[in-house]
């Protein structure tokens, strides 16, 4: 125990959803240093800013690091492509530029970095990505693997948890919805209908879980690249459904749509539900389904 204590884990993007749930969870087990871009301190990190990240890096001299800062906005990645690549890209690149050869790089990364065509994808199935968020998140990851480190590449679904929606004990109004569920619940407990696309397909993730699996990961130098989601394949508005289900609300509220209705920037695929066997039997864990983690989310209100 003490080891693990004295392992030294710096977070980039820790303000996100992802970045604060580690936080909490990892804070206990190692010597960690959380950073976001936005952090209301005088220690914060850009990861596009090489002398920033040279700097603290050599500070803090961290054994691994756990890239969850992107750039994630898929329709402005099509009109600001330049800063979409910054930080998907050349902020990774500068993580790896000033890490010793021996610390740990684990990469989130994406779902969209396939077409979508198909759906079940597995870890070294055709990457072929439609719009320029995921071919920023792909980039990202070949240029990782070619790095010569020691890296474990994420690659999640849809990601959701009880943050931000009127049924969390942490629920803050005056912060603007970050997920689908967030999203949803709000608009529904306001008594508003939402349309909601049933042509995007995929097994979406309750984040404590991918908490737990990275935690786990680090614990076994778990390396490579793996997928990770739910057990259960759904679209929007079957998640959707279920969600009303569980909490209580109208579901006539909810109409299905389909992808081209949204008329948005940037292409989405539609199948990218992930084949995640191969982390449930290196890793020896559980997938959960969607059903299951909305009771729980429910059940702790």
């Amino acid at each position: 125990m003490y080891a693990l204590r004295m392992k030294k884990i710096l977070i980039t993007g820790a303000s996100g959803m992802l970045g604060r749930k580690l936080t909490n969870k990892l804070s206990d087990l190692f010597d960690l240093l959380a950073l976001s871009r936005d952090q209301k301190s005088s220690l914060s990190l850009d990861i596009t800013n090489k002398d920033e990240v040279h700097n603290i890096f050599k500070s803090f001299i961290p054994d691994i690091v756990i890239n969850c800062a992107a750039f994630t906005n898929v329709d402005k990645s099509e009109t600001e492509k330049s800063l979409a690549r910054d930080v998907n890209v050349k902020g990774l690149e500068n993580i790896i530029k000033s890490l010793p050869l021996k610390s740990k790089i684990i990469h989130i990364s994406t779902d969209y970095v396939f077409d979508g065509q198909s759906g079940d994808y597995k870890e070294d199935d055709m990457k072929s990505p439609i719009n320029y968020y995921g071919k920023t998140k792909l980039e990202s990851e070949n240029m990782l693997i070619g790095s010569n480190r020691n890296y474990l590449i994420i690659r999640p679904n849809v990601l959701y948890s009880e943050e931000n929606t009127p049924f969390s004990r942490t629920s803050n109004s005056s912060k603007p919805a970050e997920h689908f569920l967030s999203w949803l619940l709000n608009a529904l407990s306001n008594n508003e209908r939402v349309a909601v696309v049933d042509d995007q397909i995929s097994n979406p993730v309750y984040i404590p879980d991918l908490v737990n699996v990275i935690a786990t990961s680090i614990l076994v130098d778990y390396t490579g690249i793996c997928h990770y989601g739910s057990e259960d394949v759904v679209s929007r508005y079957d998640f959707a459904i279920k969600a009303c289900e569980i909490f209580n609300l109208d579901s006539s509220k909810i109409i299905p749509i389909n992808s081209s209705d949204l008329n948005q920037v940037a292409l989405r695929p539609k199948k990218t539900s992930l084949n995640c066997k191969k982390i449930v039997e290196d890793l020896n864990i559980e997938l959960y389904t969607t059903d299951y983690s909305l009771n729980r989310i429910y059940s702790n209100k």
